[in-house]
């Protein structure tokens, strides 16, 4: 009997290790309505439908875009002229930057880290450094849209802000980032000669390719509030349907649940004051990133922000540099590069080392921009 049970519980354990934030979130969301802090009423009302639906489209379509192959595709063709390890490297770092601002940072880190690992096999290529620059820049510089990551996602909707505006707001925290990046990208990789990279590439799909972009351009179109987040989200689960088949089972949508218990917390928390975390509102979401995550740190921080939502959006997006934890594209970033490298120890150590020295560069900056 003991056996016959064994597999389901473990089974259920790894479920709730991996899935511990949206438990956690989960219990404390039904607990708020259960004790009426928070009406069943006020709840729906909290709930931004809009953004779990665009979320949702969001997740479907970058990987209806990814296994296309020609996210694959690009990156290759982008970096195929470099003959320079100096010059690679800046170019995969800044592309990591840019697509991260398209394609969230976590479907930016599946592709081009994979990809630098390789080249760094064929091409006697150093890559340690790289890729920790690589997870800084999809952090840093991916928070240029709302699109970038999950907490700039989730401040986008709570702001009312237009996307023009989020972008205009962002740019200097991201052109101080992209300035130190590009330092300590030039810095750490010394300019040798490089061999040509031959790269082996999956197979592209045109149809697949094109049915994906037809669904990213109608998450533009409800970023940009022209459509509601519904065209996205069916568009996005008929292409996953047909295109993804089994592979649609894979994708991890458990953010999508993490927001909606959110919506009921943040509510439950909208009437309560934190003088001290409300008065040093950068501050104090850069220290909670540390601990907490940046995600969870915004969402607890939205309903004391008064307002201040370019603080809040700088302090968090600041704050996911750091800790291992400061930001789940940390832990992803890691994650990748010891499933696809030879596990060298030194890279937690100099993930981190780098982490907490941008923490200082763009901490300080920022502040100065506030």
């Amino acid at each position: 009997m003991s056996e016959l049970w064994k597999e389901p519980i473990n089974g259920l354990r790894g479920f709730a290790r991996r899935h511990v934030l949206e438990i956690g979130a989960g219990l404390i969301a039904i607990s708020l309505v259960a004790t009426g802090r928070v009406p069943l009423g006020a709840a729906k009302r909290s709930i931004d439908a809009d953004l779990l639906l665009i979320l949702f489209a969001l997740l479907l379509t970058v990987e209806i875009l990814r296994t296309s192959g020609f996210l694959d595709a690009t990156v290759a063709v982008c970096v195929a002229r470099f003959h320079d390890t100096r010059l690679l490297a800046v170019a995969l770092v800044g592309l990591s930057g840019f697509l991260a601002s398209l394609l969230t940072n976590d479907v930016t880190l599946f592709v081009v880290v994979p990809f630098t690992i390789i080249a760094g096999r064929l091409a006697d290529f150093e890559v340690e450094n790289v890729v920790v620059l690589e997870i800084v820049a999809t952090n840093l510089m991916g928070s240029l849209t709302p699109l970038g990551n999950p907490q700039n996602l989730f401040l986008f909707h709570q702001s009312g802000w237009t996307a023009l505006f989020f972008v205009r707001t962002m740019l200097p925290f991201v052109i101080v980032a992209a300035a130190g990046v590009l330092m300590a990208t030039i810095l750490a990789t010394p300019p040798t000669k490089l061999t040509v990279i031959d790269v082996p590439l999956p197979p592209r799909n045109p149809r697949m390719a094109l049915a994906g972009l037809g669904c990213f351009v109608l998450v533009i179109l409800e970023i940009a509030r022209v459509l509601s987040g519904w065209p996205a989200a069916i568009a996005a689960s008929i292409v996953g349907i047909c295109f993804l088949k089994r592979r649609l089972f894979a994708i991890d949508l458990s953010i999508v649940p993490l927001f909606l218990f959110a919506f009921v917390i943040v509510e439950g928390l909208r009437s309560q004051q934190v003088p001290a975390l409300a008065s040093h509102l950068y501050a104090s979401s850069i220290v909670l990133s540390q601990i907490l995550s940046n995600v969870p740190t915004a969402i607890l921080l939205a309903p004391i922000a008064g307002g201040r939502w370019r603080e809040l959006l700088y302090g968090v997006n600041a704050g996911g540099c750091g800790t291992i934890i400061a930001s789940l594209a940390n832990l992803l970033g890691w994650r990748i590069y010891i499933r696809e490298s030879n596990r060298d120890p030194r890279f937690f150590r100099r993930l981190t080392i780098y982490n907490f020295v941008f923490l200082i560069w763009i901490g300080a900056g920022a502040w100065l921009l506030i």
